[in-house]
């Protein structure tokens, strides 16, 4: 029985480390994917700059081509004044002259707001695509290393699984059985050292005879509290 115990005790080490190795393969997707979103993030930020520096441009033409058309009236208006004949006429074409020289003052002010206003756009830009430049690095050489890393957890995985296929079928059945049982209601611990009069699992005292068959190591033992499978290591005696 001592035997098939050892065996236990091997198996659950194994079970555990299983456990473990599937925990970080669950957070290393979860890594990439919140480092996805990081760079999704940045790239939309870029993108309605670029869209708000594209709009100012728009803006900037049109005002530039209403201006180049208020100023080709004008051009117009000032030949006219050549051809008027009464001091009236005269002066209601400067008057008309005067009204899209000032109309066009201030939209010559707009484009040049405007202007100002691109200039800060391509700037804020350009940091922002420096940004995304750097986000975009890091998450290709993490994504990179956490592959890496996930490789290397696919292959102590396989190699822990198959360890145990070894170990499984040289455990007794019904024995097997139970520990499964154990191990499913007790947070994946079915098998824990006896130590000092302690069982390690529930840290409650074992009846002085108990604890004897645990150390005998001939039968199957049973912590009284927790229900756990005790063992006991040799080395464990105390000193005299």
């Amino acid at each position: 029985m001592r035997k098939q115990i050892d065996m236990l005790v091997k198996l659950q080490d194994l079970d555990l480390s299983i456990g473990e190795i599937e925990k970080t393969k669950e957070r290393y997707p979860q890594r990439i994917e919140m480092l996805r979103k990081k760079l999704e993030e940045k790239q939309e930020i870029t993108e309605l700059n670029r869209e708000k520096l594209g709009d100012l441009e728009k803006s900037r033409l049109k005002k530039e081509r209403i201006m180049e058309h208020d100023i080709d009236n004008i051009r117009k208006s000032e030949e006219k004044l050549l051809s008027v004949k009464t001091n009236k006429e005269y002066q209601a074409a400067l008057k008309e002259i005067a009204i899209a020289k000032e109309s066009n003052s201030e939209k010559e002010e707009g484009i040049l707001g405007i202007l100002e206003e691109i200039d800060i756009q391509k700037r804020g830009l350009k940091e922002k695509e420096e940004e995304l430049k750097t986000v975009l690095k890091e998450f290709e050489k993490e994504k990179s290393e956490l592959a890496e890393k996930l490789k290397g957890f696919e292959k102590q995985l396989s190699e822990k699984i198959k360890s145990k296929e070894i170990l499984f079928s040289k455990i007794d059945t019904e024995l097997f059985k139970k520990y499964e049982s154990i191990k499913n209601y007790r947070q994946g611990i079915a098998v824990v050292q006896a130590k000092d009069g302690f069982c390690q699992g529930c840290n409650l005292g074992i009846p002085p005879q108990l604890y004897n068959e645990v150390q005998k190591g001939t039968d199957l033992v049973f912590c009284q509290n927790c229900s756990r499978i005790l063992y006991w290591k040799a080395n464990d005696a105390p000193k005299s």
